[in-house]
């Protein structure tokens, strides 16, 4: 594993000192923590879920209570009548619409809950993503300045070489071109550094530059894949939303149907006939929907359009989420092969071949073009060691991203 002390190496490569103040070390956790509290999409998700937990009370939207007074047989003027009603009017749905709309806001709130979790994770993803890249490009400034160290020794070699005669200046002007080709490597590399340390404090909404920890290391997951295809198709957020909103749309075709049962009424009231006021009275109505074909018969069609839909969109993403799951893994496998190649003997003779072939060029035992092969297989060696732990995190990024869950 590689380890190094990310404070001080940024702060020599960057352009003062005094920038390093403004420079702050955050594990990968308090990334995603910090990006989660100061994210304001996250924020006005969470006023759309209470908002849809505030429309819950409409479901029960029981009208208006009427007051009414009635006279009949009035004669000449309103005091002179034959009876007077003074009451009230009350009309309701079939009780059964009340809680089929409550269950179809129900569904709406874990909609939005849904769709909360997606932003969440999306921006875990974001975070990661960024914060590993970061990681590699460190670690690839630190090979890159160690290997530019390596061609400065032998520029210095050759030049001493050429100055005794024992090379040509050919030798020595190779040494200076691969010496300002790494020097170009090191600005490209703290090029993108800077660039994701940018996306960061954009995810992450500080005002600071942020440096990750400095761990660089591969993981191994115990999961099979089966389980995490069970944990995605459970926790995936993008099909949970479908799934509550075929849900809603299913609750919507029954409450359409509940419809177009009969409204009721209920009228009471207190009656005066003539002189004698001790009467009183009470009506029951229904509303029978004669012209139900009209809107509640395109209600239904439109609930029952909207639940296929639903329903179709849960199917390709079920195979989405399968055919991604399976990708993720196929990379997580293939990075755990190469990190047991590189680990296991690749990176140890890489690192030994550099050695001798430093002290055989000393020595005069080889020449440039042998030295700067060893060179080349040692360097890519440790590149390839470095790109194959962030393949292996990226994998299980993505891996985390489809199940919504920490797998590590």
């Amino acid at each position: 594993m590689i380890n190094i002390n990310i404070k001080i190496l940024l702060c020599v490569y960057f352009l003062s000192a005094s920038f390093c103040y403004s420079q702050k070390q955050n594990t990968i956790d308090e990334a995603i923590k910090q990006a989660i509290e100061n994210n304001q999409q996250i924020q006005s998700a969470k006023y759309n879920v209470e908002k849809e937990n505030a429309l819950k009370l409409k479901a029960v939207n029981i009208p208006k209570p009427e007051l009414f007074i009635e006279f009949e047989g009035i004669k000449g003027g309103i005091n002179n009548f034959e009876s007077r009603k003074i009451g009230i009017l009350q009309a309701f749905e079939f009780p059964s619409s009340y809680f089929l709309r409550s269950d179809v806001q129900n569904s709406q709130v874990l909609v939005s809950k849904a769709e909360l979790s997606k932003i969440v994770n999306d921006l875990k993803f974001n975070v990661k993503q960024n914060y590993y890249s970061l990681k590699l490009q460190i670690n690839l400034l630190e090979a890159a300045k160690e290997n530019l160290k390596v061609y400065e020794d032998l520029l210095f070699v050759a030049e001493r070489k050429y100055m005794v005669g024992s090379t040509s200046n050919l030798e020595v002007l190779g040494a200076k071109v691969n010496k300002i080709k790494f020097e170009n490597e090191i600005k490209n590399i703290e090029s993108q550094i800077r660039i994701y340390q940018s996306e960061l404090k954009k995810l992450m909404n500080v005002d600071y530059i942020i440096l990750p920890d400095n761990s660089f290391k591969y993981v191994e997951i115990i999961s099979a894949k089966e389980n995490l295809l069970a944990l995605a198709l459970r926790n995936n957020p993008e099909l949970s939303i479908k799934r509550f909103q075929k849900e809603k749309f299913s609750n919507k075709i029954s409450l359409s149907k509940s419809e177009l049962l009969p409204d009721l009424s209920f009228r009471y009231y207190k009656q005066k006939i003539g002189s004698d006021g001790d009467y009183w009275g009470f009506e029951i109505g229904i509303g029978i929907p004669f012209w139900f074909w009209w809107e509640q018969s395109g209600s239904i069609k439109e609930a029952n359009f909207e639940y296929k839909i639903a329903s179709s969109d849960e199917s390709t993403i079920r195979k989405n989420i399968e055919s991604q799951l399976n990708q993720a893994y196929e990379e997580y496998q293939n990075s755990i092969r190469q990190l047991d190649f590189f680990t296991g003997e690749a990176l140890t003779e890489g690192n030994e071949i550099l050695r001798q072939a430093k002290i055989s060029y000393e020595e005069g035992s080889i020449d440039y073009v042998e030295y700067l092969m060893a060179l080349t297989i040692a360097y890519d060696i440790k590149i390839q060691y470095l790109n194959s732990i962030y393949n292996n995190n990226k994998s299980i990024i993505e891996l985390e991203n489809i199940t919504a869950g920490e797998i590590r």
